[in-house]
């Protein structure tokens, strides 16, 4: 879990230094306040990255050179730090206890989060690529050889349609064979994850007491059922060649969401997808902690503002009952202690890029 964190210049956060405690902790404030800022910070430790911009230098607060976040984590009796600096001018610093980071997977391994936003709540809807990207992400947790698996991948067919546009007249076996073989391999990796997500998706429904009929996931490799993508290659070669790039493999796969066999963004309304959504990252979260033994952070940004109240209740009480650690974003606390019980519930308040922790309830 997270015990502490200390921001520097994160857009209009301008110096923060928090103890955060197990259980719920809740940042409350106008909207423009900085709540937000303080679950960015949490993820650029987490990932490196911003979850409201591509870009990390621009998060840095205005006129200043740089930004700084530190992390302190404990998981059972051993304990880390996470420290990551940026200059607006290129460069800066990753560390992790004090040794520098060489890939920035090492920071998703030892500080795993989940996000919840509007953002993530709609990846459903948004399409294939977005759909990919959500199964991805766990099967990076869940199957440590996957990222450099999803590399080699992805850095043959950058060759095969870098061959391609340039209109060679065919394919070299060998390098057609590599990239089928990896390809393969990468959906087999989405396949087993697959599995133990939709089983746990079940028992994340039954425990928040919401029925979707006959809902499955339904993950398609990227080329004809049935066929070896070797064979799928090789039968698309020369309209791959004539297009300029491949249109079979795991790049196209999608991992759809079914209701009675239907896709489910064409049967439900936009607020049921939303409530589905939320239970699929509980899932997720789930099947990352059983697989791993780490619990990740869950972060969610002004979640009660995109749900119901009854669903929102029920999205906290599950993750209430999964004892998760929890930073949420609201403009009031409202009555989210009786929707579940944390165990222990934070409160801090942001105003104008200001944190204050107003109280504790346990």
């Amino acid at each position: 879990m997270l015990t502490q964190l200390s921001i520097q210049n994160l857009r209009n956060l301008s110096e923060a230094s928090l103890e955060i405690s197990e259980g719920l902790s809740v940042f409350t404030g106008l909207n423009g306040a900085g709540k937000t800022s303080a679950l960015d910070a949490v993820h650029v430790l987490g990932t490196g990255k911003s979850f409201t911009t591509s870009q990390l230098s621009k998060v840095i607060r205005n006129d200043q050179p740089g930004l700084q976040v530190v992390g302190r984590m404990k998981y059972g009796g051993a304990e880390s730090v996470i420290g990551i600096s940026r200059l607006r001018t290129g460069g800066g610093e990753t560390r992790l206890s004090g040794a520098p980071v060489k890939a920035l997977s090492e920071l998703a391994r030892e500080l795993p989060l989940v996000l919840l936003n509007a953002d993530s709540l709609n990846a459903l809807r948004e399409g294939p690529e977005a759909r990919r990207r959500l199964i991805d992400q766990l099967v990076f947790h869940v199957e440590h050889s996957f990222i450099s698996l999803w590399q080699r991948y992805h850095h043959a067919l950058k060759q095969r349609n870098m061959l391609l546009r340039r209109a060679r007249a065919g394919d070299d076996p060998a390098w057609l064979s590599e990239l089928a073989s990896l390809g393969e391999q990468v959906h087999q990796a989405r396949e087993r994850v697959t599995t133990l997500l939709s089983e746990e998706l079940f028992n994340v429904l039954l425990a928040m007491d919401l029925t979707f009929p006959s809902l499955s996931l339904d993950l398609r490799s990227g080329w004809q059922e049935g066929e070896a993508l070797l064979g799928a290659l090789k039968a698309n070669g020369q309209s791959d060649r004539q297009r300029g790039f491949t249109q079979v493999g795991p790049h196209r796969g999608d991992l759809r969401c079914l209701i009675e066999g239907r896709p489910a963004h064409d049967v439900l309304s936009r607020g049921q997808m939303k409530v589905l959504m939320s239970a699929m990252r509980v899932a997720q979260g789930r099947v990352l902690a059983d697989v791993t033994g780490r619990t990740p952070v869950f972060l969610l940004d002004d979640v009660a503002a995109e749900l119901d109240g009854e669903n929102a209740r029920a999205v906290f009480s599950v993750l209430a009952a999964s004892r998760v650690q929890v930073l949420a974003t609201m403009v009031s606390l409202g009555n989210v202690s009786e929707w579940a019980d944390f165990g222990r519930i934070t409160v801090f308040h942001v105003e104008q890029g200001v944190i204050t922790k107003t109280n504790s309830m346990a």
